[in-house]
């Protein structure tokens, strides 16, 4: 059985897992991968980071538990998710990239890929499908609001590295913040001109200055959190080490 795990040493989550598998002595039977290489990126077809896949297929992604990680490479199986559906939902939470998508079409049929689907259900290890899914489950609205949030700490975690860990101390006016919000999701959901919807002067805009809203409302907050997050990995030696030897 070939394992492979994709990850990027800023994920919080890849971080976790590394530093659990290392400490159990079994980073070493994992092929570890870097998502800052587009090459591996576009083979393997990886939506979100830690992408674990096992003999080639994917097999799951965050949110991932250290222990489920654990329970696949040892072999001794996985809890298949009680409710895929709500499992795929929060699978497309945890990534920047379906959720910006999802949240620029309004839609969650960019995201209805056979691969995340894969990951998100673990599919070749519970047997569960995209026909697991129950799309008339969700609430739209709901979800629509929590991708907003999840990206609101994205776009800041995007600053405060853009500004060299001394991001603005204060968030832009409304007006200009709004604008800043879309642009920066334009280009969060697309590659190129992959992803945008057709005509995107006309697009619907509305569902996305919620995060315009979150982000004036709790700029500080959110600043403050990803200081200590990415800090904590940044300074992290014996991590740094453990990737300078695997990546």
């Amino acid at each position: 059985m070939n394992i492979t795990m994709i990850i990027h040493p800023t994920c919080a989550t890849s971080y976790t897992i590394v530093k659990h598998l290392h400490s159990k002595g079994l980073l070493e039977k994992v092929e570890l991968l870097s998502a800052s290489d587009m090459g591996i990126v576009f083979k393997h077809r990886v939506w979100s980071v830690p992408w674990i896949m096992v003999n080639g297929e994917p097999v799951a992604t965050d949110p991932v538990e250290p222990g489920e990680v654990e329970g696949i490479i040892e072999g001794s199986g996985i809890e298949p998710p009680r409710d895929p559906t709500l499992r795929f939902m929060e699978t497309v939470l945890h990534s920047a990239h379906a959720s910006s998508l999802a949240l620029l079409w309004g839609s969650l049929d960019p995201v209805m890929d056979e691969d995340l689907i894969k990951a998100a259900l673990r599919s070749p290890l519970t047997g569960y499908t995209a026909k697991d899914l129950d799309p008339s489950r969700i609430d739209y609205d709901e979800w629509m609001d929590k991708f907003g949030r999840a990206l609101a700490i994205s776009f800041v975690r995007e600053l405060w590295w853009a500004a060299e860990g001394n991001p603005p101390q204060e968030p832009p006016p409304m007006d200009e913040l709004r604008v800043y919000v879309r642009h920066w999701l334009i280009s969060k959901a697309s590659l190129g001109r992959a992803g945008i919807p057709l005509n995107p002067l006309k697009n619907d805009y509305s569902r996305i200055d919620s995060i315009a809203r979150f982000l004036g409302a709790s700029y500080k907050a959110l600043i403050r959190r990803v200081k200590r997050e990415q800090e904590a990995i940044l300074s992290d030696e014996l991590y740094w080490r453990i990737l300078e030897d695997r990546l």
